[in-house]
């Protein structure tokens, strides 16, 4: 008994088919080019959204919405790094909609920069402040427990900030 199977042509198969029909100019996008394109569009969109949200949050200081954007701004980040290499062999093509996410990626680029500026400043004026509460409690402090000697008493913990926690 054998059985008889019908070629079955891949995805990636049918879509070069499609593409050869239409001629192979840009134009030759498949319903799912068309596709991928408007959802990274759309992605691309809205993390410009979040980052100018935070980086306007971190213009004021509000530390609060910052850490509530956190989740977010790392799973929209997440799904334009999976989604990017299927837009990105038609962003060397010319065309008003690789133009649009040409742009969009440049606008993100330039958020994420900014972004980045005010991130390490917020981290330095930590910094800063870490460093004035250790000089103060050197000040306040002989750094240490002693005991009715006057010898310093090892400690089990300590309760100090490290600045390498942050």
């Amino acid at each position: 008994m054998t059985l008889k199977t019908e070629p079955v042509t891949s995805r990636l198969g049918l879509r070069l088919r499609a593409r050869r029909h239409a001629g192979g100019e840009t134009a030759s996008l498949t319903e799912e080019d068309h596709d991928n394109l408007h959802r990274f569009e759309a992605l691309l969109s809205r993390t410009l959204d979040l980052l100018g949200a935070e980086n306007a949050a971190l213009d004021l200081g509000d530390i609060a919405a910052v850490a509530g954007l956190y989740e977010e701004k790392a799973q929209l980040l997440k799904s334009l790094e999976l989604h990017q290499p299927c837009v990105e062999p038609f962003l060397r093509e010319a065309g008003d909609h690789t133009a649009r996410l040409r742009d969009l990626i440049r606008d993100l680029s330039d958020l994420l920069e900014k972004n980045g500026r005010l991130l390490k400043g917020m981290a330095e004026a930590s910094r800063a402040i870490l460093d004035e509460v250790d000089r103060v409690r050197s000040r306040q402090s002989l750094h240490g427990l002693y005991d009715k000697t006057g010898q310093l008493r090892p400690t089990e913990g300590s309760t100090r900030i490290s600045r390498k926690t942050l």
